[in-house]
């Protein structure tokens, strides 16, 4: 450990992440950091229970004068989305997350997702529980799993153990902002059968490559034009038809994760030899071209094709190309009142090919549920088309915008007496856990805050440290006004 990072390890939000980080914690296998979270209460005195989803909700008396205020609940996710660069070694079930720190942000150096979504959200309530002398209501607390999977951990929490009519989500990423809404969605798969061979004789392999592009969470990032890896794939073999050459297609994977932006994306393309250097050719031109057309982002680019073993089977690509053509993917919609705001798009975040069908996982998100449920008929009638079927699953229900807001007028408040602004209030095109919990208890006035991050869901993560000294001191600020 660095003298860099044993100094900001004094402070306790930090010295809270980093013991996260150190404890295994992917979406649907939260098992360890649940018993970290439940002990680290009850070795405190702190009244903790944890449930048959493994969420942990924890409570904390009111300090001195505060005895009368209404209870106000910290809510975060405990989960976290595991994605490593190419060529790295890393077992999330096993190993911990590796810090590095450049001036003002905390990183793993591009190895591996850094998890601040959501660890430093639990890293704050922790803090604030472990606070002696915080003046602020009686609280509670309440850590949830697999937000990053199905929402299953707050679709399960019985509400009906809440004291809090108040909450403070702490899972956003702009310090400068109020949340007071988010999106539902929908995860949706759809399959269609293939038809597949041996590999013609006379015919070689090759290896489609798309890498280097920057990915990103499939909502908060979906309007940054950081480029599909899967989309320019299908779009260098699309240039391979229009120049009239024959080829067939081994297995594919483009992307990993529903919720992430592909970064990367790979096709075993098999062909007659004497069509290689046109091909060739036309993986420098389709190159350029995508590079100009990510001139600021798309820097790192690289698109490569390279000699591989011939696959045991190939299908004719026709099939495939089709379903990743028509299939809709990005932004749909924008919103009509709130300028700059994404209202509908979904993110195209897996597609494969496998020896007898094809595959494409997708996330719709909206904030309005027509528009949702119209891109997945549009994928559903695609799917009717090839022959297949489209199933959608894992909803969440959107957090809607109140109007009318007694404790965003409080956080407004406490924003203005610390950082002499006024804060943006607005909604956010990602899911939150405040749709279930509100969907359950509609009296529920809640707000969502946290630090600057970028490039959540993928190894470039990082957390401003800066940025999360003032969201601390934020929060511990509204905690102090809600008499």
């Amino acid at each position: 450990m660095t003298d860099e990072q044993e100094t900001l390890l004094r402070e306790p939000v930090f010295r809270y992440f980093h013991d996260i980080c150190q404890v295994p914690r992917p979406s649907m296998r939260e098992g360890q950091i649940s018993d970290y979270l439940l002990n680290w209460a009850l070795e405190r005195g702190l009244e903790a229970q944890k449930d048959g989803t493994n969420n942990v909700l924890i409570r904390k008396p009111a300090a001195p004068g505060y005895e009368d205020a209404p209870c106000v609940m910290l809510q975060a996710h405990m989960d976290m989305v595991c994605e490593k660069a190419p060529g790295i070694d890393h077992d999330f079930d096993r190993d911990p997350i590796v810090w590095q720190i450049d001036e003002d942000r905390i990183s793993t150096g591009g190895r591996t997702t850094l998890g601040a979504d959501d660890g430093i959200g639990v890293a704050f309530a922790l803090a604030v529980l472990a606070e002696k002398e915080l003046p602020h209501p009686e609280l509670e607390v309440l850590f949830t799993t697999a937000e990053e999977e199905d929402f299953s951990g707050a679709a399960n929490f019985d509400t009906g153990k809440m004291r809090a009519d108040k909450i403070i989500n702490l899972d956003h990423a702009c310090d400068r902002e109020i949340l007071c809404g988010s999106c539902g969605g929908m995860a949706v798969e759809l399959k269609a059968p293939v038809v597949s061979g041996p590999v013609p004789a006379g015919w070689e392999a090759r290896q489609l490559t798309v890498s280097g592009l920057q990915g990103g969470h499939s909502g908060e990032d979906i309007h940054r034009g950081h480029g599909n890896a899967s989309t320019f794939m299908v779009r260098v073999l699309l240039s391979f038809e229009e120049a009239g050459l024959t080829y067939r297609l081994g297995p594919v994977m483009g992307g990993s994760f529903r919720l992430a932006i592909p970064r990367d994306a790979h096709a075993v393309v098999c062909f007659p030899r004497e069509q290689t250097e046109t091909m060739e050719q036309i993986v420098r031109e389709q190159t350029q071209i995508m590079k100009k057309e990510l001139s600021v982002t798309g820097a790192n680019l690289n698109i490569r094709f390279e000699s591989v073993s011939r696959p045991d089977w190939c299908a004719e690509g026709d099939r495939f190309v089709t379903a990743a053509v028509l299939i809709p993917d990005g932004i749909y919609q924008m919103n009509e009142s709130l300028v700059g705001l994404v209202d509908t798009s979904d993110n195209v975040g897996e597609m494969y090919l496998e020896e007898n069908q094809l595959r494409m996982v997708a996330e719709i998100r909206s904030a309005r549920p027509s528009l949702g449920n119209y891109l997945f008929q549009r994928m559903c009638r695609l799917a009717k088309l090839l022959g297949g079927t489209c199933e959608a699953s894992k909803a969440y229900p959107s957090w809607e915008f109140h109007p009318q807001s007694q404790f965003r007028e409080i956080a407004g408040q406490a924003y203005r007496t610390l950082f002499g602004e006024e804060p943006t209030y607005l909604t956010v095109h990602a899911g939150l856990e405040v749709g279930f919990l509100s969907e359950k208890k509609p009296e529920l006035d809640a707000i969502a805050i946290g630090p600057d991050c970028w490039n959540f869901h993928s190894p470039t993560e990082q957390l401003s440290i800066s940025s999360a000294r003032k969201v601390y001191q934020f929060l511990c600020e509204v905690l102090k006004n809600c008499r």
